[in-house]
Parts: structure tokens; sequence; C-alpha cells
């Protein structure tokens, strides 16, 4: 009996012999569940109120570069920017910047070209034997040049004019099939030249020479804006061409 007694004993851990057992159980699991909803749903409202990322802004720029690599092909466009000692008007070339952070620019580069206008012309010694470097802000779209903000002439050795190769076939002014040498400069500027980030301003770069015998011109450079211009007598000519130079800290 007592044996019976045991066995009735573990039994009444079944559900038939205590009905409110499998009540607990099924309110165990109502709970549970309302446990793990009630987590999702709190999950869920975290998740909905974390902030999108946002994009890095781009670093405020403080150097520019135009300057074409010397293996690049293409890039034979220039235009003419000299003061003759001969007593001929001379011709400014400018090309436009704007930095979008403050800057000190202490070191300008360049690129240029020599050509003779004569037809079957070969490549010409360079004439040049010093450069000058012009900075002026802008004046509706233009360089004020009545006020300078600075310009300093450079001696060949303070430049480094140095020769990087000739391109035949191409056209001096008026005169076909003329060989150009392309030479690059860079100089330490005597006084840094400060920009104000956003503000607008304007390069001159001219070559110093006996007379336009041989042209300089300042090529064509890597894009940019797309803008500069010559200035010759008086009359600005607009062109879609950036120059090729560098502004360096």
């Amino acid at each position: 009996m007592e044996t019976l007694v045991h066995r009735q004993a573990s039994g009444s851990t079944s559900n038939a012999s205590h009905p409110d057992v499998g009540r607990h159980v099924r309110a165990h699991r109502c709970a549970t569940l309302s446990t793990i909803i009630a987590l999702s749903l709190v999950l869920a409202a975290c998740k909905g109120t974390e902030a999108p990322t946002q994009p890095t802004p781009p670093a405020p720029t403080t150097s520019r570069s135009t300057v074409v690599p010397t293996a690049t092909v293409g890039f034979v466009e220039a235009r003419t920017s000299q003061i003759v000692s001969n007593g001929a008007p001379p011709i400014a070339v400018f090309d436009d910047f704007r930095l979008t952070g403050a800057s000190t620019i202490r070191t300008v580069s360049w690129q240029g070209i020599y050509c003779v206008q004569a037809p079957n012309a070969g490549a010409p010694a360079p004439t040049a034997s010093a450069f000058r470097v012009s900075f002026y802000t802008d004046d509706a779209g233009r360089p004020n040049l009545n006020t300078p903000i600075q310009s300093s002439t450079y001696t060949l050795a303070q430049v480094g004019q140095t020769f990087d190769k000739n391109v035949s076939g191409l056209t001096c002014g008026t005169a076909s099939n003329t060989t150009w040498p392309f030479y690059r400069y860079s100089t330490a500027l005597a006084t840094p030249f400060v920009a104000t980030a956003g503000a607008k301003y304007w390069i001159s770069i001219q070559a110093l020479t006996p007379s336009y015998d041989v042209f300089w011109g300042w090529r064509d450079g890597t894009p940019d804006n797309a803008s500069s211009l010559q200035l010759f007598q008086g009359t600005y000519t607009p062109f879609t061409i950036d120059r090729a130079y560098a502004l360096t800290p």
C-alpha cells in the first residue's frame, strides 16, 4: 500500500491528477511570450531612434595643382605671357583660384613652353632671364590690377627652369609644324601669400625676355574651373582652359 501511495504521490505531477498545473504552465508560457514581445518592442523602439550616419565633410583645401605630369600625352595649348625689354607692350596671362581653407602659400610651381613663329621651326633655346609672379584680388571676374596683393621677380636660378620634353608638329602663332620645348619651374615666394578661405584670387606668371622673337607661353593644365584670361593692350581674351601651376603651403 505504501508503494501504491508513493506512486500516486509521484503521479501527482501529472496534469490529469492536478488540472491547475496545466493552467499554471500555460500562464507561465504566456508571461514569457509577453516578455519577449515587450523586449522586441523596446529594441525596435531603440533602433528607430538611432540618428542616421552623417557623411564626413571634405577637408578644406589649402593647396591646389593643375600641373601636368611629364609623361602625359596632350595638353599642348599655351598662351603668351611675357615682359620684353625691347619696348614692345607686355602680355599677361591670369588664372583664378579659390581655396576652401585659409592657407599661407610659400611655393609656386608652373609649366611653360618656348616656340618660334616660323614654319617648320625647330625647338628654340630658352630666352627668359627671369619670371614675374603676381597675385591679385578679384574685381567683377577680372584681376584687380590697380592694387596687386604682391608681385615679385625671380631669377632663373630661383625658379629652376627644367627641361621636360620636345613636342613637334605644333602651331606657334600662325606658323605650323613647329617644335615646342616644354619646361617646368618652381620657386619659394619672397613673401608668403596669405589666402582667405573662400576668397577668389588671380595669379599671373610672365617670362622676362629680350623680345617676341621667341615666345614663352604658359601652358594649359589639368582641369579645374576652365577659366583663364590673357591681357594685351587693355583687352582681355577669355579661355575655357586652366593654366598649369601649383600653390603649396
